[in-house]
Parts: structure tokens; sequence; C-alpha cells
């Protein structure tokens, strides 16, 4: 977990930072219609209604700007994003393979799918490429940040489409998934059910419309304050109010100070491991307990603390759901 978080914090905090050099290194496939070529500027109207309809074959533009055609719905996907396993398992999409199967075991949102069978091919900085050969994948998706590092040596083992990291854009993530698959139907359907689920949220906790909130994670002596869209965002989250000494709120969050925490003081603060593990987070309480400024916190003092899973801060459509779930869970208890 210490090289997941380590990505995680990477990911999370520094948007862009995935935004790497691209490439177009000439597969090995004998098919010309696996390897990429420049973009077009559009689609035809036949394309369009194609994809629409899950037909195929369909052409995809990647992430990169490269044309990929898919001659039949991949069914053996290897997946080198640990970000975007959520949008998989939404479309009902497993992969056969994946980089840091660590997030299967640590994240509640991930609960119900930890139990595929799924090969592990190491993490998305150094992924074992041997092992990926003999799994033998019709179909390798990346972050288009890492393409410029090995891309060139996945095009040797399977067609390779690159995807963004999406920093706050679940909905565009999960419907580039749909056209991937043939599924832009499922993806609509998802958004439109998570985005009721949250507007629907947002009515039930207007009563709590003059407190303040904090999203802290919590790592070994660190403190993390996350502007999550879904929990601030006026118009597509739930609305909170941050308290006044909040970190910037045009960034993704920041690193404070317990002393800083304490100067923010919100009236009701969500924790979560930054690191994805629920046992760590619950040892980082069991050593605060004892710390004078955490205890002058009021939301220590009142009992408004509450947990919640570290998937939050992937900011994915299985995370979201989970969170504002248990946000309004413990916002509304009797």
């Amino acid at each position: 977990m210490k090289t997941l978080m380590r990505l995680f914090v990477t990911l999370a905090l520094l948007a862009g930072m995935l935004a790497g050099c691209a490439g177009a290194p000439e597969s090995t496939h004998s098919s010309a219609a696996n390897r990429a070529t420049p973009a077009k500027e559009e689609s035809t109207t036949a394309e369009k209604a194609d994809q629409e309809t899950g037909k195929w074959p369909r052409t995809y533009v990647d992430a990169l700007g490269r044309e990929i055609v898919l001659e039949k719905k991949p069914e053996k996907v290897a997946l080198l994003f640990f970000r975007n396993f959520e949008h998989l398992f939404l479309l009902d999409e497993a992969p056969v393979a994946a980089t840091d199967l660590d997030v299967l075991q640590e994240w509640e949102s991930l609960a119900p799918y930890k139990d595929k069978q799924i090969v592990d091919i190491g993490s998305m900085t150094s992924p074992n490429l041997e092992k990926l050969l003999e799994v033998g994948p019709d179909l390798i998706i990346m972050v288009s940040g890492r393409y410029g590092s090995y891309g060139d040596k996945l095009e040797k083992i399977a067609p390779v489409v690159t995807v963004d990291s999406n920093e706050n854009n679940w909905q565009g993530a999960l419907r580039e998934y749909g056209k991937i698959f043939g599924k832009e139907q499922k993806a609509e359907d998802e958004i439109k059910r998570i985005e009721t689920l949250i507007a629907d949220s947002k009515e039930q906790l207007k009563a709590f419309s003059d407190k303040t909130f904090g999203v802290i994670m919590l790592g070994d002596k660190q403190f993390w304050g996350f502007t999550t869209q879904f929990v601030f965002n006026k118009e597509s989250g739930l609305g909170l109010n941050p308290p006044s000494k909040y970190v910037d709120m045009s960034t993704k969050g920041e690193q404070i100070s317990l002393e800083g925490l304490a100067a923010m003081n919100p009236d009701y603060m969500f924790v979560a491991d930054i690191g994805g593990s629920s046992k760590k987070l619950q040892g980082y309480l069991k050593n605060l307990e004892s710390d004078s400024a955490w205890n002058s916190l009021q939301a220590i003092k009142n009992g408004h603390m509450y947990a919640l899973d570290s998937s939050i801060a992937a900011g994915g459509p299985l995370g979201i759901e989970l969170g504002v779930k248990t946000i309004v869970k413990n916002m509304l208890a009797k």
C-alpha cells in the first residue's frame, strides 16, 4: 500500500501531472486496424449511429487523439489505471488483468467486486509485461500520461486505448468507457441514477446550510484538506459549506497542519485514510485521542466526525455514490 499511497497522493493532488508525452509506435499486430493513426476532425454520421447502437467494428478516438479500430466488443481487457475500476464494474465489464489490485481489498466502494478473478500485473508505474503477455488481452487500457513511458511495449501485446485522468469528471469518464464497450445507454442510465441521488441528498441536507464542513484525509502524522467536488460543489454536488479558512477551493486540496485544521474548525468533519486503508484510519484516529489540538475541534467535541471510504478521493462514480449515502446516513441519524 505504500506504493499505492504515493500514487494516490500524486494523482489526487497534482491535477494534470498525468499529462505526459505521447507517441504512436507501430504495433506488431498484422492488421492495420490495430494501429494508431492521427485523429480525424470529426466522425461521420454513420460512424456515430453505429456507436450509439453498439455496432461493431467502431473507431474510438482515445485521449491522445489516436484512432483505434475496435473490430468487436472487447472481452479480455487489461486495465492499467486503478482509478477506473469503478467505471468498468459499473458497466458490468470486469478486467481480466489489472494493476494496483490492492484497492479491491481496501475500498468499500469496490467490496462487491473483490472476489473477481483478475490477474495481478503489478503497479501502474511498472506493470509486469511478461505476465500481461501470458494473459493475452484483446485490449489494454492505460492512462494517457503513462503512454510515453511504456506504451510502445504494450502495443506489441495488444491494441492500446489511452484515457484521461478525468479530474472531477466521472460522467465524462463513464461515457468514454460506454463508447469503448458499446454501452453508451448503460453509461447514461448510471449517470442519471447517481446525479439524481446527489440532487435528492442535497435537498435532504438543506437543514445544515448554516454549518461548515471539512473533508480531511489522514496519513502518518499528516493532514490533507480536500475540496471534494461532490461534497462542496453548489451546482453538481451536495453544496455543503467549507470553513472560511479552508484550503484553496480552486485546487484539488493541500496538506495542512493540525494547527491549521484547528484554525478552520469545521462544525462537521469527514475523515478518510489517504492511503486507502480503513484499518490504518482507525489507527490514526486512535493516536489522536490524546491530542489536545485535535480534541479542541468543534467536530470532535460535539461528536460530529464521521469516517468516509478512501475511494472518495479518486472521484469515481461508485466512490461518490457511497460517499453521498454515508454522509446522508450520518447527518440525518437521530
